[in-house]
């Protein structure tokens, strides 16, 4: 019975995780675990072909609008590849017990949600710094990249002139 709300909640759940930039795999793990009862380590690989197929379109959508800050995306990378490995060997060897997980995952959530009301409430002035310094980073990275662009199109433009 409840399969046939997955696809539903499952759809909810990317609508309004997308806008923030996640998958909202980590939305549709408790949905798992709490509703539908899911806690085998079976939870965990199941969240991750949800990314696979939510993220790449997220993706997409961030590159087309020239919102990509492909530097972060570089270091981002490096450390989540080996995390994602890390991740499920400690899933499946450390907390193959679903009482354990369930502790894990509402820690992990609480955590997360507390952060979040924290800094909504109590913002950080050196992070908002640090923010405004990034964007203005990405606009002359932007610049710097149309400009090349730009060069480069002169420079096939003045090659076909040449034939």
């Amino acid at each position: 019975m409840w399969l046939f709300y997955l696809p539903i909640i499952s759809f909810i759940i990317a609508l309004f995780t997308a806008q923030a930039g996640v998958s909202g795999a980590f939305l549709l793990l408790p949905f798992q675990v709490s509703v539908l009862g899911f806690t085998t380590p079976a939870v965990s690989s199941t969240n991750l072909v949800y990314n696979l197929v939510a993220i790449p379109s997220g993706v997409y959508r961030y590159i087309k609008d020239r919102r990509m800050a492909w530097p972060v995306m570089l270091v981002i990378i490096l450390g989540t590849l080996p995390g994602v490995f890390m991740g499920a060997v400690i899933r499946i060897v450390y907390l193959p017990d679903p009482r354990v997980f369930k502790l894990f995952v509402g820690c992990v959530l609480l955590y997360l949600g507390l952060r979040l009301l924290y800094s909504t409430f109590y913002p950080n002035v050196k992070l908002k710094e640090l923010e405004k310094k990034f964007k203005e980073r990405i606009e002359e990275i932007k610049k710097e990249q149309q400009k090349k662009l730009l060069l480069v199109c002169q420079q096939k433009q003045l090659l076909k002139q040449k034939r």
